[in-house]
């Protein structure tokens, strides 16, 4: 019997599976090409806001992955700084991406074109998304809290002294400082004092004298004894030349101490004059007190944008944590490590960019700018991330060198022929609008050094009365108008040097020198009189106690140097007598014994 044997056919697809698969990608594919503009509209959204904390819209984007390419239109950008305002808009962007990237999660933009940008328009609700006192905002607010000064308090036309704390002033801590060294180094000088028993060792030496009286200069036991008694002598001598040496320097301090009091008097007349604040009438301080909050606004500004950078585009290769996706609990960081010789998860390379800046009384100019290099990883990438710009009266330069551990951030930005945003001066009832005009700004930190310098100039200013204060009228007042007034220019130039946690800021102005010597031709009395008020004031809370203090001072220098000065007399006689009487019985005049 013959046996056939078959082999069974074994299908390559299971056609039921397949199926599924095909029709599930197809809808994925559906709702991806229906939903992905979307989607990534409201991821972009999300994360601008994020990191502006200002709300940033988009009209519309559209995907175009095939091809690698990102389009956005009528972007907005809501200003961080000032609630019903624009940073930015943007008719269009078009982004070129590197697909490759992509598959890591990483963005790699090769080319970014950006056109009808504006700055600064108006918008009807309010766009920022974080306080004024949170993350890096509440970091520069805090920085520019140092620099604020004093406003011209001067437009009411009287000026009033308030009572004075007496725990700011200086010198009553000082006061009390030097007498309590006082007391300390009288209960030392009187220890020591005691502990040399100058008048027991007198007193011996004494005795020692009325026993040579009968001796021979064959009693050679008494010899040696009178000797020994001369060898202590000599030693107490020794012990009040350095106990003297050192009385000395203790009160050479005590009285340069006494001396610095002085000084801290003259450092309350200012601190009191600050707290009533009376600013100073000359030039500086005036244009401090004009121009100072405008100047501190304009290098707060600058400063976020550094912070900003700093913070997202972060020096050499530390890891970097992020807030964790959010769940119920611990939702924790995540904390991503750079690792050398990689792909930067973010990657702008290039980007042209056209900026539209209003001017005074005609349409708005439009200027080309381009930005390379900016990156969430700088150490990555090697390179700095640079902005320039250059068109007839238009200039910009920017660069961060994030690329080493200590960060260096740099920009000059200049722009003649624009529309000057009006001023209103600090505690005045008036207004200045600039006009058009030139702004310029320049700023330079390396890691905690800043530098910086702002300045405005224009031809044609124009002053105008703020009743909107409800400041009443005053002489002061109408002075100040009368002499602001009949001045057409208008140049300011702030500068700001030192640290980040120490800086200084210098303002002056052309209106500084003639407000300057007006106020002190008008208000120089009145001033004089509020002065002599607050110097009255700090006499009569210093006074009283400094009085004794420096009394005591001067009563421990004499004291000590009579009470030295007697116990070396002492030592001094007992001395001679006895060296007087060895000579005697041993025969040798002239000869000083041991």
């Amino acid at each position: 019997m013959t046996h056939i044997v078959g082999t069974a056919r074994v299908a390559v697809f299971r056609w039921k599976a397949v199926v599924p698969l095909l029709v599930l990608g197809a809808v994925a594919l559906g709702l991806w090409l229906v939903f992905a503009d979307r989607i990534a509209r409201r991821t972009a959204e999300s994360v601008g806001t994020t990191l502006i904390r200002a709300e940033v819209e988009i009209e519309r984007l559209h995907l175009d992955l095939p091809h690698g390419r990102v389009e956005i239109h009528g972007l907005t950008v809501a200003s961080p700084f000032e609630a019903l305002e624009n940073l930015l808009q943007a008719d269009a962007l078009v982004a070129d991406l590197e697909p490759l990237p992509l598959l890591e999660k990483k963005l790699v933009i090769d080319r970014l074109t950006a056109t009808g940008l504006k700055f600064g328009t108006p918008r009807k609700t309010g766009g920022r998304t974080g306080g004024q006192a949170d993350g890096v905002m509440g970091q520069v607010n805090h920085w520019g809290d140092q620099l604020r000064v004093p406003a011209l308090a001067l437009p009411t036309g009287k000026i009033s002294a308030a009572r004075l704390d007496p725990a700011q002033l200086t010198t009553l801590r000082a006061a009390a400082a030097l007498g309590a060294r006082a007391d300390s180094a009288r209960q030392a000088w009187d220890s020591q004092l005691k502990g040399l028993d100058v008048a027991a060792t007198a007193d011996s030496a004494r005795r020692m004298v009325e026993r040579l009286r009968g001796a021979k200069a064959t009693d050679v036991k008494l010899l040696g004894d009178a000797r020994r008694t001369l060898g202590q002598l000599k030693q107490a001598q020794d012990r009040v030349t350095a106990l003297e040496r050192s009385a000395t320097s203790g009160i050479a301090a005590l009285q340069a101490g006494a001396a610095g009091l002085s000084d801290a008097k003259q450092r309350d007349y200012a601190t009191a004059r600050g707290l009533l604040k009376l600013p100073g009438l000359d030039a500086p301080d005036i244009g401090a007190a004009l121009f100072g909050s405008a100047a501190v606004d304009r290098f707060q500004r600058a400063l976020y944008w550094v912070e900003l950078g700093r913070r997202y585009m972060p020096p050499g290769l530390l890891p970097r944590a992020t807030p964790g996706p959010q769940r119920a609990r611990r939702a924790g960081a995540t904390v991503r490590f750079p690792e050398a010789n990689s792909e930067p998860a973010f990657l702008l390379k290039t980007a042209e960019l056209s900026v539209q800046l209003g001017t005074a009384g005609a349409a708005p100019r439009t200027y080309a700018a381009s930005v390379s290099g900016v990156t969430s990883d700088p150490a990555l990438y090697g390179r700095p991330a640079t902005a320039s710009a250059a068109a007839p009266g238009f200039r910009l330069g920017a660069l961060l060198d994030h690329v080493g551990p200590t960060p260096r951030d740099t920009a000059t930005a200049s722009l003649a022929g624009v529309a000057l945003p009006p001023l209103s001066l600090p505690s005045l009832p008036i207004r200045l609008e600039p006009g058009s005009g030139t702004v310029a700004l320049s700023l330079a930190v390396q890691g905690d050094e800043v530098r910086a310098r702002w300045t405005m100039q224009s031809d044609r200013v124009r002053w105008t009365r703020d009743s909107s204060g409800g400041a009443p009228p005053s002489p002061t007042g109408d002075l100040v108008w009368r002499v602001v007034s009949g001045i057409p220019t208008l140049a300011v130039s702030a500068s700001l040097t030192g640290t980040l946690a120490r800086p200084r800021l210098a303002v002056s102005s052309n209106l500084d020198r003639a407000l300057a010597e007006r106020l002190r031709a008008v208000a120089g009395a009145e001033l004089a009189v509020a002065e002599r008020r607050v110097r009255a004031q700090v006499d009569s809370l210093v006074d009283g106690p400094v009085a004794p203090v420096l009394a005591k001072v001067t009563v421990l220098g004499g004291d000590v140097t009579r009470r030295l000065g007697g116990e070396r007399t002492q030592l001094d006689d007992a001395r001679k007598a006895l060296e007087q009487r060895l000579r005697a019985l041993t025969g040798l005049p002239g000869m000083r014994l041991p």
